[in-house]
């Protein structure tokens, strides 16, 4: 039985919309937003149920609510009115406006009650309503469900027709055995489903919830879009298994997982059926890279490789058509991919009659920006910054990178000239998804023609690759420091050019993906934990592009950068952990690390504590500067004690790159401190009469407060504290 059918389709309402093909990259969203609007129009509706779910294929969307009363309860509610003070001498002379309340609600004016609101006092009605029945309330439900789905784009068909992501074919809409009866996007809802294409689109009359679970059962269609992933999942391992016990695909043939594609290729049918096809031979010379992209991008197939791991011999295509013929199928799907590898090979071949070097001139053709230069001029600059970045790289991080530092020169130096080079291509301009990629695999080819082994040639083919790397937030960043610094300053070098350009992202409008862009680059930051602050790497960028002078440029990035690493920072989607980790223009590594360890140490008694204490000595600390205390000046014990216990720890300075180990020796360090604190503002008064008194107090507290505040701005999560405290 699917997963989709209730347990007692006696009390359910279903709703299925049928409309041309769905978008695959929207249709998990609108399922998801599909449930939570019909949880929010139930709650203000006074339905109750057992549960909400919502499905769909991309022909149809399907929604179900389970375990419905019959009849809502009866409600109390308390409708506003205005204010007590235009309400007139209440109840004795009234207002118009009281009089006006009373009357529009059918009600006496001496009835009326008073309220207190936040805002106020106010006069309310109280108002009952008795128990509907729920069919009366389904077809108003099943209209703002659907209307208030949200999509990027949406069409409008014939006269007075939607709008709809795509037109709607039909509306079946039934609670039990009765038709809940609405019009939406020129449709009228009734009893008519229709089957899956591959079943002819044959009308279908349901009589109730109950059938409608057989007929989607005997069409052999699962609705719910997780569950028909995780099927497919499945049948592609499965489909393995079989080819190679039967002999089909040599012992250890391994399908390669992509749950990217899964998602996809779900969204995109209702019925399938897995087909396996062997790659033809001599296209198995191809670059991987190739291969790959031509198989999943291009046509959304499943890689699978040999015992090796890295030869790609087989693939498994997945056909919305069940019923189609397997051998025909199988020879369409070899034939488009044969036609694409065919393509590849050309222009590879073509390629390779010219080194990556030769094309570095025509760069200068090709603009990067109206009105800021050529990629030429990009490319150079780039070249400029990651030295001046690899310079502010300490020796340390360069030792466990295994590299002397002038090797590294030579590596980035070559591969910032080249790293731009495959865009000029023909195999780029076919494939442009394997930009980078593409240039990494002609310098190892061209290595190898050359016949001279080069010892920096695989660091600078890697860097060259893997420089669009991360390319999305889940993605990871390039695997070594060199790699992560020609990422790093194109990225740098790219955003502060557009920003040149007057590309700056504004509001939802960021033609040019730099705050994706920004994102990764805050992100290699962190994960090198490279010791360049935002300001130092904006300037930096401006002067690559010979702008020494562009404080405004320079001001506009860091704000720019500074927001993407609060992303980066965030927990949950809540910004406010990135806000309380972050110090002024500390390296943003610092401030991850600060970040992973507020969100451990939040969630301990210590916090609390520390918080209190640290709240406590910033309030009271004036703005400015302070002397030296004078251990002369300190006649009560408890200053004496915490001067003594302040002193001793100014031996163990904190570190300027700190792990996160640090942090928690820190709260040790510094927990005898909590209650030297608390016993100096009962013994002394800060603001002491005496000048020379309050200022030695003062510059005390402020040894103690520049020591708290390795933790960063633990009130910011006092607020995120109360939450969880009153919620649990």
């Amino acid at each position: 039985m699917t997963p989709f059918a209730p347990s007692d389709p006696k009390n359910s309402a279903l709703l299925e919309v049928g409309c041309e093909e769905l978008p695959a990259a929207l249709l998990p969203g609108v399922i998801e937003n599909l449930r939570s609007l019909a949880e929010e129009a139930s709650a203000a509706s006074g339905i109750s149920f057992e549960r909400i779910r919502s499905a769909g294929t991309p022909v149809r969307l399907i929604l179900r609510l389970d375990g419905l009363s019959p009849e809502t309860l009866p409600r109390e509610s308390v409708v506003t009115g205005p204010p007590v003070s235009s309400a007139g001498n209440w109840p004795a002379d009234p207002s118009p406006a009281a009089r006006g309340f009373a009357r529009t609600h059918g009600v006496g004016v001496e009835t009326l009650e008073i309220v207190d609101l936040p805002k106020g006092r106010y006069l309310s009605v109280r108002k009952k309503e008795a128990g509907r029945p729920v069919f009366d309330l389904l077809p108003d439900l099943f209209q703002r469900v659907l209307s208030g789905l949200v999509f990027p784009k949406s069409m409008r068909w014939g006269e007075g027709t939607g709008p709809f992501l795509r037109p709607v074919l039909w509306i079946l809409s039934l609670y039990r055995d009765e038709v809940v009866g609405f019009e939406f996007a020129g449709q009228v809802s009734g009893r008519l489903t229709f089957s899956p294409r591959f079943l002819g689109m044959e009308p279908v009359l349901v009589r109730n919830v109950a059938q409608y679970d057989r007929e989607i059962r005997g069409w052999g269609v699962e609705p719910d879009l997780s569950e028909r992933r995780d099927r497919i999942e499945n049948d592609l391992a499965l489909t393995v298994k079989l080819e190679s016990s039967a002999g089909n695909w040599p012992e250890g043939s391994f399908l390669v997982s992509d749950s990217d594609l899964l998602t996809e290729v779900a969204s995109l049918v209702e019925g399938y059926r897995v087909i396996p096809a062997i790659l033809p031979e001599k296209y198995r010379n191809l670059p991987s890279a190739i291969v790959r992209t031509v198989l999943k991008v291009h046509q959304r197939f499943f890689v699978v490789e040999g015992a090796d791991r890295k030869t790609v011999v087989h693939f498994l295509g997945i056909s919305g058509n069940p019923k189609g013929d397997l051998e025909a199928v199988r020879d369409g799907y070899v034939r488009v991919v044969t036609a694409r590898l065919e393509d590849a090979a050309y222009y590879m071949s073509r390629d390779l009659t010219r080194t990556l070097a030769d094309r570095i001139p025509e760069l200068d053709t090709v603009a990067f920006f109206p009105g800021v230069g050529s990629l030429g001029d990009k490319v150079r600059a780039t070249r400029r910054m990651v030295l001046e970045c690899l310079a502010l790289v300490p020796d340390d991080l360069l030792k466990r990178q295994g590299l002397p530092r002038q090797e590294m020169v030579q590596i980035l130096d070559r591969a910032a000239s080249l790293y731009k080079t495959d865009l000029l291509t023909g195999l780029v301009k076919e494939f442009p998804e394997l930009e980078g990629e593409i240039g990494g695999i002609y310098a190892l080819l061209e290595q190898e023609k050359a016949g001279n082994p080069d010892p920096f040639g695989p660091a600078v083919a890697r860097a060259i690759s893997s420089h669009y790397q991360p390319r999305t937030f889940r993605d990871p960043c390039p695997e070594d420091l060199p790699s992560g610094l020609l990422s790093l300053a194109d990225r740098a070098v790219g955003q502060a050019g557009a920003f040149l350009g007057g590309a700056n992202p504004s509001g939802s409008l960021d033609p040019f993906a730099l705050r994706r862009s920004g994102q990764g680059m805050v992100r290699l930051l962190v994960e090198y934990a490279l010791p360049i602050r935002l300001s130092v790497l904006a300037e930096l960028a401006c002067v690559s592009w010979n702008l020494p002078d562009s404080l405004k440029i320079r001001s506009s990035l860091v704000e720019f950068w500074e927001d993407r690493l609060l992303s980066v920072l965030a927990r949950d989607g809540e910004p406010l952990w990135g806000r309380a980790a972050r110090l002024g223009d500390e390296p943003p590594f610092v401030s991850a690390r600060r970040a992973e360890f507020l969100q451990v140490f939040f969630d301990t008694p210590d916090f609390a504590a520390f918080e209190t204490v640290k709240t406590r000595i910033e309030r009271i600390l004036p703005d400015g500067s302070f002397g030296e205390v004078d251990p002369a000046l300190l006649s009560v014990e408890a200053e004496r004690a915490l001067w003594e216990s302040v002193s001793a720890l100014s031996h163990i300075p904190f570190p300027e790159q700190p792990e996160a180990a640090d942090f928690e020796g820190e709260v040790r360090r510094l927990r005898p401190l909590l209650s030297l604190v608390e016993a100096f503002f009962e013994a002394v008064l800060v603001n002491d009469p005496d000048p020379a008194l309050k200022n030695n107090r003062l510059s005390l507290l402020s040894l103690v407060s520049g020591r708290f505040a390795v933790f960063g701005h633990l009130d910011i999560l006092l607020s995120a504290a109360r939450k969880e405290r009153s919620n649990g």
